[in-house]
């Protein structure tokens, strides 16, 4: 992929990367504040999303780099080009969230062992901050991600609703210590617990996802459907036998076998090969590549 190029495509994903940095830079300045807040007045609600935070840190660097990497063009040694770097940091901000949540578990359960800690209630402005702010990148970051299929970029916005959500349970705790401190005195490190448990859901989803990539699983069935359709519209073209593919980056490579007249010549056979992987690659934005197989059709039995 040309990263020059004024391609839309192109555009979209230089925003991507875009909101990889600000997510980023936003994430460091709330986990600074976070952090600073849960260490001085001993809250495991915030110190836990503070910490949820920092991880983000990574996590946004992660997936800025391997969007950069995945724009390389292929190569000798990666004749398939640098996409699954895409998936490598899905899947890797998927691994950090889910140490993270065990961290926060920890931590926790620690705190559930020690004193109940009376909190002020000025703690609850960086929480409503980065419910805020996490919000809007959080949206960006989704309906870019699903707009150029890049699962880091998405995965990243799932990283950044679990910090919206890890928001609200950190805040509902905290309110319940500060409108009954006896009653509630535990109830910022079950908070905590509760963080841990969203953080952990999150991350084996998005690694579960990632590692699907990784293994080659099949496309949705909607595009699988429009590119057995594009390949049909060719002429000469009398069945498409077998249609598989794998994501690799934002695109999509396909292995198409085709069923042709028996009596074709090898040259107009390999002609119709060619016009089908012409008119994949010029009416599906989502292809990255074409490999297509001829075999003679079959008019008794269609094979599908």
């Amino acid at each position: 992929m040309d990263i020059t190029s004024d391609n839309p495509v192109d555009s979209d994903y230089r925003l991507g990367q875009r909101l990889a940095i600000t997510g980023l830079i936003v994430s460091a300045g709330l986990a600074f504040i976070k952090l600073t807040g849960g260490i001085f007045t001993g809250s495991t609600s915030l110190s836990a999303d503070g910490l949820e935070s920092a991880s983000d840190v990574l996590a946004s660097a992660i997936i800025w780099g391997g969007m950069t990497i995945a724009q390389r063009p292929a190569d000798e040694r990666f004749p398939y080009g640098y996409g699954r770097a895409e998936s490598l940091a899905g899947k890797t901000v998927g691994t950090i969230l889910l140490m993270s949540a065990v961290l926060l578990a920890t931590h926790s359960v620690h705190r559930l062992l020690g004193p109940a800690v009376n909190l002020p209630a000025w703690i609850l402005w960086p929480l409503a901050i980065s419910f805020v702010l996490k919000g809007l990148l959080a949206a960006a970051k989704y309906r870019t991600g699903k707009k150029i299929r890049s699962s880091a970029l998405i995965a990243d916005s799932g990283n950044d609703a679990v910090d919206m959500v890890s928001a609200v349970v950190a805040s509902g705790a905290i309110v319940l210590n500060l409108v009954d401190h006896e009653r509630f005195a535990y109830a910022d490190p079950m908070g905590g617990l509760g963080v841990s448990l969203i953080i952990f859901l999150m991350g084996l989803g998005i690694f579960r996802r990632t590692s699907q990539e990784l293994m080659d699983v099949m496309p949705d069935e909607a595009l699988v459907t429009e590119v057995r359709e594009a390949a049909r519209q060719v002429p000469g073209v009398l069945e498409v036998e077998k249609c598989m593919g794998r994501k690799s980056g934002i695109k999509f490579f396909f292995d198409l076998h085709i069923e042709v007249d028996p009596g074709m010549t090898v040259r107009d056979a390999h002609e119709v090969a060619h016009h089908v992987k012409d008119r994949l690659l010029e009416q599906c934005d989502y292809v990255k590549d074409v490999l297509v197989h001829v075999e003679p059709h079959n008019a008794d039995h269609s094979r599908h």
